[in-house]
């Protein structure tokens, strides 16, 4: 878009000669500062107070106790002290070839520049002349000459000239902004509506006219695609409420007279073992005709969470004898652990739901592998979140069913998981989490997390 470039750029423009205009005026100002007055060394006072924590004692200087000599140097390559005679009368790290006697004249040309690459810092003290030094090539000496009203001039007009520049700068900046903030109003009161999911028609004129024009044709796109999702919903979710409604009329009869078949003791075995099965599939359509309702309610928001306080032991402990008292029980053998903490923790969630996702789980473990298998159900809580775990000793998840829960695209020949996806999205709608998982060598591994009451309000 043409409009929205020559926008940006005229913004990266303004911004770059503003950045080097200030830029160029402080390089400035600072060289000027540089060469027409004197460095302020700023080890000074460090100097100074390294030479006045040598002592003389009755064996000679030494450093003060208050640190090490390690300590006292630190960020320093050595140190020396010199009496009036240029003798070295002490010294600290000297090199050997620097050990000697100085000259009044090289005391003077050190004390201004440096000694053997070394920049040196001299103090005079009672004791002699204290001299320490850097290391090789971290400070850089030059001696500069200045008058004393440059100086003073110079330290009154830097405070004003800091001001008229960021007057300036501030000036710029707020000149180019206005300009930009009037053109794109608009622009930004219709990006407002689309975002919040509304359409816009704006006006196509002026200097952002075209990115105008742009959002107008991407609100008519927005607009006509919302229509074509919602007719889908609309449509997807009558057809399973209709589907829903009207198998289970046949569906009530077929169970209702395998039951009759199952107990009649007139009918061979092997007939009222055919009835026990015909129950079996008619409870499983059941199962999946509950879950489809169930995960499209929840999919759509249609499905309200009725939350109550609930005690998190004594509920968990009636999921457990639920399903004991299930016929799929008889297929597995269940091992229930729940720890204290559990039996003080309060949830604030939709009972039914949770103890739905709960049963949903135990029954998959059951219906999916084949022979008896072993299940363990453990429960426990820390301060704000009850942890539960359901694993089996079966076979455990294939591979392409882990793929579709851990969020990978469905291909053409995606497996059923309807039933853990209900338990996913119920988790979910109460804060949660779960993680599904293959146990080594063999088995599944369902962990769930639910957040616990949180206020008095809620528990």
């Amino acid at each position: 878009m043409k409009t929205f470039a020559a926008l940006i750029r005229r913004y990266v423009l303004a911004t770059a000669a503003i950045v080097l205009l200030v830029g160029g005026l402080l390089v400035g100002q600072i060289f000027y500062l540089g060469f027409k007055s004197n460095a302020v060394d700023a080890t000074g006072y460090r100097v100074g107070a390294l030479a006045d924590a040598l002592k003389q004692t009755e064996t000679g200087l030494q450093w003060g106790r208050e640190h090490t000599p390690a300590e006292w140097m630190q960020g320093y390559a050595w140190a020396m002290v010199l009496d009036d005679n240029g003798n070295v009368i002490w010294q600290q790290d000297l090199p050997q070839k620097l050990n000697h006697r100085y000259t009044a004249s090289e005391v003077a040309v050190f004390s201004h520049w440096y000694l053997a690459d070394y920049p040196v810092q001299c103090w005079a003290a009672d004791y002699g002349l204290f001299v320490v030094a850097e290391p090789v090539g971290t400070c850089w000496k030059y001696n500069i000459d200045m008058k004393q009203k440059m100086i003073i001039m110079l330290a009154k007009s830097i405070q004003p000239t800091m001001v008229e520049l960021l007057l300036v700068v501030l000036g710029c900046c707020l000149f180019f902004s206005w300009r930009g903030s009037k053109s794109l109003q608009t622009v930004t009161a219709g990006l407002d509506t689309l975002a919040q999911g509304g359409t816009v028609s704006l006006p196509a004129a002026g200097f952002a006219g075209e990115l105008a024009q742009k959002l107008n044709e991407t609100s008519e796109q927005l607009r006509r695609r919302n229509e074509i999702i919602a007719r889908r919903d609309t449509a997807r979710t009558e057809w399973i409420a209709g589907v829903s409604h009207d198998i289970r009329t046949p569906l009530a009869l077929i169970l209702g007279w395998a039951e009759q078949l199952q107990r009649d003791a007139t009918l061979p075995a092997a007939a009222r073992q055919k009835a026990g099965g015909i129950c079996t599939q008619c409870e499983k359509i059941r199962s999946l005709i509950e879950d489809l309702n169930l995960t499209s309610k929840l999919q759509y928001g249609a499905q309200p969470l009725r939350r109550r306080s609930t005690q998190a032991g004594p509920f968990l402990r009636r999921v457990v004898a639920a399903f004991c008292e299930n016929p799929l029980a008889a297929r597995c053998t269940l091992d229930c652990s729940i720890t204290p903490a559990v039996e003080a923790a309060i949830l604030h969630a939709d009972a039914a739901l949770l103890t739905r996702a709960l049963e949903n789980v135990l029954q998959n473990a059951v219906r999916h592998n084949a022979g008896p298998i072993t299940l363990a159900f453990h429960a426990d809580a820390d301060e704000t979140t009850l942890h539960l775990t359901i694993q089996d000793d079966g076979t455990g998840y294939p591979q392409s069913v882990l793929a579709v829960l851990n969020g990978e695209p469905e291909g053409e020949n995606a497996p059923h998981i309807l039933g853990l996806h209900v338990v996913e999205q119920i988790i979910n709608a109460h804060g949660g989490s779960v993680q599904f998982v293959n146990r080594d060598p063999h088995g599944a591994k369902v962990m769930m997390q639910l957040p616990l009451a949180k206020d008095e309000n809620e528990k």
